[in-house]
């Protein structure tokens, strides 16, 4: 396994990161703990909240945190609390022996902005953010369940979707401060990696991200289609508003009706 390098965010470097070592967890913690505001929305009236897996499968360190976050899709709540987990798969890991098939550039460019806005000097697998407010190493279960009972609620989002075979089409209006993005998903993935870190392994992926886009602009109504290919398994879609400085501040899922 690579050793834990620090990588300066702001020069947008590539190909470098690495998973952090038990002994340096203390390190890739630093500056990753900001919160939101604290949200006023009653329980009832909150939406999911968001929390986005950065994971490879040519990383040895990812597969418990994948497990992770499966166990939060199939429970689909944390003390009441609804959770939308998201895996982004990043793609500075392809070099070393495996290419991740669903890894992405863009990914690795989400988990960088998160970085500045968390403070962090570093990107790093596996991380999980929290409501765009809180990011910890992913395969710490306990950290993870505490940040989302600790999370601020996001407000339900004015957003809808009308599903089809092929596409998915979603209305919405953003707040005042926040776009409108969409998140459409597969619900789980299974392949054999010939080689890398995870070299012999049968890897599982859930909520693995396939598209991401922005539906509308922060005080605006918008509508978008998003093309879905038929043969994502049991694709599924949550809406969020996010900020500029990242948090996560309305939410709904969208689920699948044809």
């Amino acid at each position: 396994m690579r050793a834990c390098i620090a990588i300066a965010v702001a020069l947008g470097c590539g190909g470098t990161e690495a998973s952090p070592s038990p002994t340096t967890s203390g390190s890739a913690m630093k500056g990753t703990t900001a919160k939101a505001a604290t949200s006023s929305v009653a329980l009832a009236d909150a939406g999911p909240i968001v929390v986005e897996l950065f994971t490879s499968q040519g990383c040895s360190s990812c597969p418990p945190a994948d497990q992770v976050l499966a166990k939060l899709a199939a429970q689909a709540e944390v003390e009441g609390r609804t959770v939308a987990p998201l895996a982004f798969h990043v793609d500075y890991w392809n070099d070393i022996g495996w290419v991740d098939p669903y890894s992405s550039e863009a990914w690795t460019t989400r988990q960088r902005r998160y970085a500045q806005a968390l403070g962090d000097n570093r990107v790093y697998t596996p991380e999980i953010v929290v409501g765009g407010a809180a990011g910890m190493i992913g395969s710490h279960a306990g950290k993870v369940t505490a940040a989302i009972t600790d999370a601020s609620l996001p407000a339900k989002l004015d957003a809808t979707a009308t599903w089809t075979a092929h596409s998915v089409a979603i209305t919405a209006t953003a707040p005042a401060d926040a776009d409108v993005y969409v998140a459409v998903w597969e619900a789980t993935r299974t392949n054999a990696v010939p080689s890398g870190e995870n070299a012999g392994e049968t890897l599982s992926s859930t909520r693995v991200v396939r598209k991401l886009e922005r539906v509308a602009a922060a005080g605006t109504h918008g509508t978008l289609t998003v093309a879905v290919d038929p043969a994502w398994r049991e694709p599924g879609a949550v809406a969020f508003a996010q900020r500029r400085d990242q948090a996560i501040v309305a939410s709904a899922l969208l689920p699948v009706s044809r």
